[in-house]
């Protein structure tokens, strides 16, 4: 399990992610890992011995997948009909510089 934070740890972690936290703000954040790391330690309990692990939490998807199929398609030539410039059958842009 993972070991207990303090408010120094989260503080740091703010910095290195280029934001401040307040005080207040690490201690509510230090809290909620407190709580987060009982909640795990009580479901890491629960024995999921021949348990058969599920892609869907119900025994049949909410969303319903349709078949891909074509029904419009276009040539390379009509796909590059109105690019600004074309290399060797692609599109070519500009390089994005930082």
């Amino acid at each position: 399990m993972e070991e207990i934070k303090d408010q120094a740890y989260f503080k740091a972690l703010a910095r290195k992610l280029m934001f401040e936290l307040t005080d207040e703000e690490a201690d509510d954040i230090v809290q909620e890992f407190k709580t987060l790391c009982v909640q795990l330690q009580l479901l890491e309990a629960i024995d999921t011995t021949g348990v058969e692990p599920m892609v869907y939490p119900f025994e049949t998807p909410t969303v319903y997948l349709r078949e891909d199929e074509e029904n419009h398609t276009i040539s390379q030539e009509e796909a590059l009909s109105n690019a600004s410039k074309v290399v060797q059958g692609h599109f070519s842009v500009p390089r994005v510089v930082k």
